[in-house]
Parts: C-alpha cells; sequence; structure tokens
C-alpha cells in the first residue's frame, strides 16, 4: 500500500503542476491526478488496521493501570484524565503515576490545548481553498496579458491616427501659400491694364480650374475629416468596450481594418489632387 501511495500521489502532482503552469493536456492530466486520488482512497479502506501492541510487554511498570473516578487526575490543557495505578505492588504503581504525571507536566509545558488543533484544522482548511484558487488567478493572469496587449494596439493605432491628422493639416497649410500666391499675381495682373487682357483672360480660366479643384479638394477634405472623426469615436468606443471585455477583439480589429482602408482612400486623394495642381 505504500508504494501505491507514493506513485499515485506522483501522478496527482504532475496533473496540478500541469494545470499550474497552463501545459498543453492540461485538463486531461488533473483529470487523470484526481482519478487516481480516488482510487487510492477506496483501496485505502481495504488497509488493514493498525496491530495494537502490547507495551506492558516491553515496560512492566505500565501494567495494571486501570481507569478510576474523574477528578482524580489533572489532563491536557486544564482537563481531567482518568488514569489510576493499581498493581500487585506499591513500586509497580508508583512508577506508573509518576510516568503520567511526567507526560501531562510535559503537555502543559508545551501549552497543546483543544484551541491549537481546532486552529490546526482551520489553517488546513484555508490552505486547501488556496491551492483550488491557484488555477483561477493563473486564467485571470492570462486575461489580464490578452488586455494589456489590446490595449497596446490601441495605443500604435491611435498614434498613427495622430501622424495622419498632421499631414493632412500640412497639405492644407501648402495649399493655402500657393492660393495666397496665385492671388498676389492676380493683382499685379490687373495693375497691368488692358494689355494684359488675354493673359488674364487665361488665368481667369486657371484659377477657375484651381477653384474647382480647391474646392473639391475642401469639400473631400471636410468628408475625410468627418470620416476620421467618425472612426476616432469609433476607436474610443471600441477602447472602451475592450475595458469591460476582452471578447470584442475581433471588433477592434475591423475598425483597424476599415481606418487603414480610408487613410489609403484618403492619401490616395491628395496624391491626385496634388498632380492635378502641379498640371499647367
Amino acid at each position: 500500500m505504500a508504494k501505491l501511495y507514493g506513485i499515485g500521489a506522483s501522478v496527482v502532482i504532475v496533473g496540478a503542476l500541469f494545470k499550474i503552469q497552463h501545459w498543453t493536456g492540461a485538463g486531461t492530466m488533473l483529470a487523470i491526478g484526481l482519478f487516481t486520488e480516488a482510487v487510492i482512497f477506496f483501496f485505502s479502506a481495504f488497509e488493514p488496521l493498525h496491530e495494537e501492541v502490547d507495551w506492558t510487554l516491553v515496560y512492566p511498570e505500565l501494567a495494571g493501570i486501570q481507569e478510576e473516578e474523574p477528578g482524580t487526575a489533572t489532563g491536557i490543557s486544564g482537563g481531567q484524565y482518568s488514569g489510576a495505578i493499581s498493581g500487585g505492588g506499591g513500586g509497580g504503581a508508583g512508577s506508573g503515576s509518576y510516568a503520567l504525571s511526567k507526560f501531562d507536566e510535559m503537555l502543559e509545558k508545551a501549552d497543546i490545548t483543544p484551541d491549537l488543533f481546532q486552529k490546526l484544522g482551520v489553517g488546513m482548511k484555508r490552505f486547501s481553498e488556496a491551492t483550488a484558487n491557484v488555477n483561477v488567478m493563473g486564467d485571470i493572469s492570462s486575461a489580464s496579458t490578452k488586455y494589456m496587449n489590446t490595449i497596446h494596439s490601441a495605443n500604435d493605432a491611435l498614434g498613427r491616427l495622430t501622424d495622419t491628422y498632421q499631414s493632412t493639416a500640412k497639405i492644407i497649410n501648402e495649399t493655402n501659400s500657393n492660393y495666397g500666391k496665385i492671388a498676389d499675381s492676380l493683382s499685379v495682373i490687373e495693375s497691368g491694364g488692358k494689355s494684359y487682357q488675354q493673359q488674364l483672360e487665361t488665368l481667369n480660366k486657371n484659377l477657375s480650374a484651381l477653384n474647382s479643384i480647391y474646392e473639391l479638394q475642401r469639400k473631400g477634405a471636410d468628408n475625410n475629416m468627418k470620416e476620421s472623426e467618425t472612426l476616432f469615436k469609433g476607436i474610443q468606443t471600441l477602447v472602451k468596450d475592450l475595458s469591460e471585455s476582452a471578447g470584442d477583439t475581433k471588433k477592434y480589429r475591423e475598425q483597424v481594418t476599415k481606418l487603414n482602408d480610408n487613410l489609403t482612400a484618403l492619401n490616395n486623394v491628395y496624391g491626385n489632387m496634388l498632380a492635378a495642381m502641379n498640371v499647367k
């Protein structure tokens, strides 16, 4: 039976180790360990009882100990035990009483009380509860790691969106500067008089085309800004949802994919507009 206990305990420990470390097959190993422990407890029911040894054969002075009326001797932690010595001779009875008194005195000095045994039982119960909570703590740690990875991905997406906004603002500033230069040219042409009428008409046509391009650009920029604002709000909502549930990661990825598509489309629009402005 001792070998069975040792082998079974090793299987139980290995199953618990698989579960704590979250290794592959942890559930199977834990189930095998628990079934093994159940089998061990089943066979332990058939284990023969421990044989009571007759110590009087080794220590003759223990012979003759009989129960007497309660209150004759002091027991553990202030209680009383029945332990009188009776025998054929005074020497034997005196030796037995002396041995029991020494044993009682040793327990009193060690301060072993029923409360101590009760505290020991409470401690073992708490240790069992802590062991059962180890698996729960492992699952919480895994979920926390996934949540932090999702938050880092959201921060990266927000950083890329900020860079796009900065690029858009730079392009708009350059367009405004070009428009100011065109306005200055118009002033010079108007002061030149009728000799520049033909050039002015040509310039007016160019200005009309530029105004049309600028209007389209402005409308496109407004639409893109609105779309970007909508996407930014969607990302904020997504981050909020991520703090409540890690299961919304799929929706967040879809939003990021749409954001990348919109940004690509925005860059294409700006590229086409700049190419059109460079055409004379």
